[in-house]
Formats: structure tokens, C-alpha cells, sequence
């Protein structure tokens, strides 16, 4: 092989690890996008069990305060 074949050669490599690392970049950047928009829809869907999560424990809470004052007189 040539000196200039080898150059030719290595060229070719070069452009094709390129190329390659492109798509690899390209594919990652498409994983992210699609992981972020699982990420908000499992965020919208856990937000409204959350909100009622939140007012059945605070109306518990009055409650057991509500007890608790009862027990107190």
C-alpha cells in the first residue's frame, strides 16, 4: 500500500468515525427529547393524585385535631 492510499485510507476512517459518532449524537439527543416528554406526562399524571393525596391529609389532619381538642375538654 501507498503512501497516499494509506492517507486515503485513514481519510475514509476518519469520515466514517464521524459520520458514526454523529448518528450516535443525533440518536442520543433523540432518546433525551423523547425521555423528557415521558418525564412530563408522568409528571401531569401524578400532579392531580398528588393534589388529592394532599387535601384528603389535610382534612384527616383537622380531624384527629379536631379529636384531639374534643378529648382535651
Amino acid at each position: 500500500m501507498s503512501a497516499e492510499e494509506a492517507d486515503k485510507t485513514l481519510k475514509q476512517d476518519l469520515e466514517d468515525t464521524r459520520n458514526d459518532l454523529k448518528r450516535a449524537a443525533d440518536e442520543i439527543k433523540l432518546k433525551l427529547h423523547l425521555a423528557g416528554m415521558d418525564a412530563k406526562d408522568a409528571w401531569e399524571e401524578i400532579q392531580p393524585r398528588l393534589a388529592d393525596f394532599e387535601r384528603r391529609v389535610d382534612a384527616k389532619a383537622d380531624e384527629v385535631g379536631d379529636e384531639l381538642k374534643a378529648l382535651g375538654h
